[in-house]
């Protein structure tokens, strides 16, 4: 789908996709002076009245951004002169749903897990998780 062909058709949504841009510019460049290893724990949330929102995912991130972020207040308004303060909250991640396993075996494919165990003498481990395959999946 072309989004900008679309934002053409629609002045409303062409100012949503420009908009969206440029915060997701913001947040890549504000990444970029963020140490490697925090980047993925944080997003840009907002600007507002000079005033920078980043949201941390987990504690650990809010701490060290908290820690860092002062130093960094400089790089920050070089990057957009209207930042005068910075302040990080705290918004944690939602767990990633429980996928539930709808694997189906046919009793032939269960059968030739157990043969196969058996015959796997010299590689126990490789058996037993053959086994519980086939336990799991079996009648």
């Amino acid at each position: 789908m072309d989004l900008e062909k679309l934002g053409k058709q629609d002045g409303r949504l062409l100012g949503l996709l420009k908009q969206s841009q440029q915060w997701s510019r913001l947040d890549r460049e504000i990444k970029q002076i963020m140490p490697a290893n925090l980047r993925p724990h944080f997003q840009t949330a907002c600007v507002e009245e000079g005033v920078l929102i980043l949201l941390a995912a987990n504690n650990i991130a809010l701490s060290r951004l908290r820690m860092i972020v002062p130093g960094l207040l400089p790089q920050l308004q070089n990057i957009r002169s209207d930042i005068r303060e910075v302040r990080v909250k705290i918004v944690p991640k939602q767990p990633e749903p429980v996928r539930k396993n709808t694997l189906v075996l046919s009793e032939a494919a269960v059968e030739g897990f157990k043969r196969t165990a058996d015959q796997l003498e010299q590689y126990p481990e490789l058996a037993e998780a053959l086994r519980k395959l086939a336990e799991r999946h079996g009648d």
